[in-house]
């Protein structure tokens, strides 16, 4: 990029912009790494050896949220108030750690944690401004499109079956929701090639990762419902040595210094974007995230200017699958690299430039969901509001972001059921078939197949993050049980699902299904209505006779009722069981004294008075001197009338 002509208005017009950027600045100081604010950011130290995924995983059970990662030593998270580490933390931190705390951590263990205390430092600070002069500096041209895939990787993707939705090596980018993994970069000229100008120090070197994480931070803190979580490949700790100085290069020249640099990370034979897009693919399964992006950031401390020969200092691709930074940011200056590496960020995911000179019309649409850029500044467009794509630091500073560029990320909500349309996908019955029990006409087996189909693109090929997460069923309005996997999980798009039912009673009965997928999509539907004959019914029956008015009130004498059971001739009743509505089961005498033939009387007798007005269902059942319970009870619906209530006046008489 180069620097645009700076264009500085009036007095009036400084004082305003300055007086805007203090007031971002001030609004700054809320964000959630501040260090006194209990219950929410904390600093998880892992314990050696512990499983990432299962401390994530037990993060967001006890009602976290997990934003950064850093295999294998530490999390950043949202942590409940008060609430227990979980199994695999060392310790939990709020607050910035002391000195011996840090000397007793492994080396990436007190990476992290220095990261975590600069974090605090830069929250609990006033904002780095720019001077004046820098005020309408802008990001000219740093949006570029990336050339497609070569034929080579192309032909990897088309091994993979043609129905899945997931997405392939070329697709690492495409929506700013779910877990991304972030690949850091820092090239270190060795002098092989030519001469040696910049040379990264440890502060250097720590000021880049901890601006990068403040500018991740901001898009995990803008939109809680994207549920972000950024998993870092941090090479702030090791820069990768190349024979080229590429600050001293036009951007064009970037093959040299990136095919370099990606080779010695062992990437070979491919081009240098398709080397980036198979590291970002690498990435993403190795640490199990739905996305990946490269970050190339640049030493240029002793650069004049902060740029390279042709004046860029910061740029990205559309989509993916890098962006490129210089530490100094041309005027922007190195503590202001968190709010330009946010801006090329939104590019990576789609987000179109929205200042005057990037020549972006108002109608062009652009990301997964072809939103309109209808906040750009080229042009007379719907939409004027500051907002990060528009460049500059105090929209950052500010957490400005237009409803354009948001929804060019893949941030909008149609059907407002608090899931965003990328991930607000259709689960789909593929396949459903059930068979009878060989020896139990009550027993049936249940085998089909889910699969969940991806929101569909206006503009890119359709993909879906989303896996299914529990198939449960029910019979007849009964409990919702869990269905078996087909292959031991619920763990992708699309899963076979097999379950059993327990003894049915008698009768024609409904078996539904619930599928809930990872963004929280649910489907409800009925599978079929299965006629069972329970095989106890043809030796244990139960039966239930009232005797009295079909409805009654409160203050009604005793209701009654007869009843009878029936038993086999091998056995005899045993017992009879009642209740009303879902209370408890209660024992119901003989009529002659005692359960002891194949075929006893009983009666039931009780107040309406103890019922509440409404509906009230009976409910008997009879078991049999072989245990063997009739699973089929008898019922009777019972209807209590409100009593009403009197009034007694009392009768006054006057003496004359």
């Amino acid at each position: 990029m180069r620097r645009s002509e700076i264009r500085v208005g009036t007095r009036a017009l400084l004082v305003a912009c300055l007086a805007l950027f203090l007031i971002a600045a001030a609004a700054r100081q809320n964000s959630v790494l501040a260090a006194d604010v209990p219950g929410e950011r904390a600093f998880l130290v892992l314990d050696d050896g512990a499983d990432v995924t299962e401390v994530t995983d037990s993060v967001e059970r006890i009602g976290g949220r997990v934003l950064h990662v850093f295999p294998p030593s530490a999390l950043i998270v949202d942590l409940p108030t008060n609430a227990a580490p979980p199994a695999g933390v060392q310790t939990v931190h709020r607050r910035a750690m002391n000195h011996s705390s840090l000397v007793s951590l492994s080396d990436d263990g007190r990476r992290a944690a220095e990261l975590w205390n600069q974090l605090l430092a830069d929250a609990s600070s006033p904002s780095v401004l720019m001077g004046a002069e820098h005020l309408q500096a802008e990001l000219v041209g740093d949006a570029l499109v990336p050339p497609a895939p070569s034929q080579s990787l192309l032909s990897a993707q088309a091994e993979a079956d043609a129905g899945d939705p997931t997405p392939d090596p070329t697709q690492t980018s495409e929506y700013m929701i779910g877990r991304v993994a972030v690949g850091i970069v820092l090239p270190e000229s060795d002098g092989s090639v030519e001469s040696s100008s910049e040379n990264w120090t440890d502060e250097e070197r720590g000021l880049v990762l901890s601006e990068i994480t403040a500018a991740l931070d901001w898009w995990a803190e803008l939109e809680p419902r994207a549920n972000l979580t950024f998993v870092y490949d941090d090479g702030t700790a090791s820069p990768v040595g190349t024979g080229y100085e590429p600050i001293r290069h036009p951007y064009r020249d970037q093959s040299l210094w990136i095919g370099d640099v990606m080779e010695k990370k062992g990437y070979t034979g491919l081009s240098y974007f398709d080397q980036v897009r198979q590291y970002n693919h690498d990435l993403r399964e190795t640490y199990d995230t739905d996305w990946a992006f490269t970050l190339f950031v640049i030493d240029s401390s002793e650069d004049g200017d902060n740029r390279f020969a042709d004046g860029a200092f910061a740029y990205a691709y559309l989509g993916g699958p890098f962006a490129v930074l210089t530490s100094g940011s041309n005027g922007y200056g190195a503590h202001n690299l968190d709010a330009v590496a946010a801006h090329e960020i939104g590019h990576l995911f789609l987000a179109l430039d929205q200042y005057h000179s990037a020549h972006q019309a108002c109608d062009r649409r652009s990301g997964y969901l072809g939103v309109e850029n209808q906040n750009s500044r080229y042009g007379d467009c719907a939409s004027d509001e500051p907002s990060l794509m528009r460049g500059q630091v105090w929209p950052f500073r500010s957490n400005s972001l237009d409803q354009y560029a948001r929804g060019q990320i893949g941030w909008r909500d149609s059907d407002g059921d608090g899931i965003f349309d990328p991930v607000d996908t259709a689960i789909t019955l593929t396949s459903a078939d059930y068979v009878t029990s060989a020896t139990r006409s009550n027993v049936f087996t249940f085998t089909g197949e889910i699969r969940d189909e991806p929101y569909p693109s206006p503009l890119r090929t359709s993909v879906s993050i989303n896996t299914i997460e529990t198939i449960e069923y029910r019979v007849a309005d009964g409990d919702w049980i869990d269905a078996e996997p087909g292959d031991q999980a619920f763990d992708s798009y699309a899963e076979d699902f097999s379950f059993t039912t327990r003894p049915l009673p008698t009768g024609d009965l409904d078996v539904e299904l619930r599928v809930v997928d990872s963004a929280g999509n649910v489907l409800t539907q009925t599978l079929a209505t299965v006629a069972s004959v329970d095989p106890l019914d043809e030796v244990l029956e139960t039966t239930l006779t009232r005797i009295g008015p079909q409805a009654m009130g409160q203050g009604a004498t005793d209701v009654v009722y007869s009843g009878h059971g029936r038993s086999a001739d091998s056995t005899f009743v045993a017992m009879v069981y009642y209740r009303i509505d879902d209370g408890e089961w209660k024992v119901v005498s003989a009529a002659d004294g005692a359960f002891d033939e194949p075929e006893e009387d009983f009666t039931l007798a009780f107040s309406p008075g103890e019922l509440s007005p409404g509906d009230h269902r009976i409910e008997v059942y009879a078991e049999d001197g072989d245990g063997n319970a009739d699973t089929s009870p008898a019922r009777d619906m019972l209807y209590v009338s409100a009593t009403k209530k009197r009034l007694f006046l009392p009768l006054i008489t006057l003496s004359p």
